[in-house]
């Protein structure tokens, strides 16, 4: 009789110890990163929607920073994630800039096959960069017509016309009458002309995220992004960020810094420390920079303009 109750019992531990283990292989298939092809020299886009939102989040490549973004106001997140690695497996990772709260992580398989039970998810898709960059904003600069010089009219002067005067001899004599003709002399203005920047012919961009005092937090909440297309990384060392339409023309002025190809740097309007790690500058000011149809002008060292942006 005592057999008899105890087996049920027993089938019962079983069956429990059975679910743990189906349900402990099910969290480490699943817990284990994502699968991501990355060919080398093409930029996969790193997506999510599981972040806080309008928070500034980092990429890591092997546990270095590579890039960053935001997520926009309901969480979503898109990162690009350009690779120039030797082929192999790296492990890639997109967290929190505040906290380091791991948001996801994956595998990078760049240029090695995908094993055969890799799942595509969303989350990681792979494109091919577009080569065009943000449509170009017209700068505000005053064009000086050229003024229409007058033509000169050569003026010749008149040429000695002989007189025939009579003599009491009958041979007429030649009396020269001269009248010559001085030209008055024409003056002529000098145009005055407005200098303006030089472009440098970088294929650098900017955005703007302006404050606004309904939803943003803190003055850090308004920020400058810089991204860039170059083959190659860039010293921006006393580059000058300016909003000429202000009349104090507000200028933020880069310290020393490598600007590399496909990475995002951002400058916050707010105090702050400057962190080149992340690529992460603070402009200190006590009020917001940027408003609706402000003009941004991107110069780098020498005043030549790299690129320009109009505050939407």
């Amino acid at each position: 009789m005592h057999k008899q109750r105890s087996y049920p019992i027993t089938l019962l531990v079983a069956i429990l110890v059975a679910a743990s283990s189906i349900h402990f292989l099910d969290y480490r298939l699943y817990a284990q990163p994502a699968a991501l092809s990355c060919p080398r020299q093409q930029t996969v886009v790193l997506s999510g929607n599981n972040a806080p939102p309008l928070q500034g989040l980092i990429v890591l490549f092997a546990g270095q920073v590579v890039g960053g973004g935001f997520s926009d106001p309901v969480g979503n997140w898109r990162i690009p994630l350009r690779v120039n690695e030797p082929l192999g497996i790296y492990p890639v990772e997109v967290r929190l800039r505040s906290n380091q709260q791991l948001l996801a992580s994956m595998l990078c398989y760049v240029d090695v096959p995908l094993p055969a039970t890799a799942i595509s998810l969303p989350t990681a898709t792979a494109i091919v960069r577009p080569t065009t960059a943000l449509p170009a904003i017209p700068t505000a600069t005053a064009s000086v017509p050229s003024p229409t010089r007058p033509t000169a009219t050569p003026t010749t002067p008149l040429i000695d016309t002989p007189t025939a005067t009579g003599q009491t001899n009958g041979t007429p004599t030649a009396t020269a009458t001269a009248s010559p003709r001085t030209p008055t002399p024409t003056s002529v203005r000098t145009p005055t002309t407005t200098t303006t920047p030089e472009p440098a012919g970088l294929a650098i961009t900017i955005e703007i995220l302006p404050y606004d005092p309904n939803a943003s937090a803190s003055l850090n909440d308004e920020f400058v992004k810089l991204y860039s297309e170059e083959d190659s990384d860039i010293s921006i060392a006393g580059w000058r960020i300016v909003n000429i339409s202000r009349p104090e023309r507000p200028t933020f002025v880069f310290p020393p810094f490598i600007l590399s190809p496909e990475v995002d740097i951002y400058v916050f309007t707010g105090p702050g420390t400057n962190n080149p790690n992340t690529g992460d500058f603070y402009w200190g000011r006590s009020q917001a920079v940027w408003r609706t149809g402000d003009i941004a002008q991107l110069l780098d060292a020498q005043g030549r303009l790299v690129s320009a942006y109009q505050v939407p």
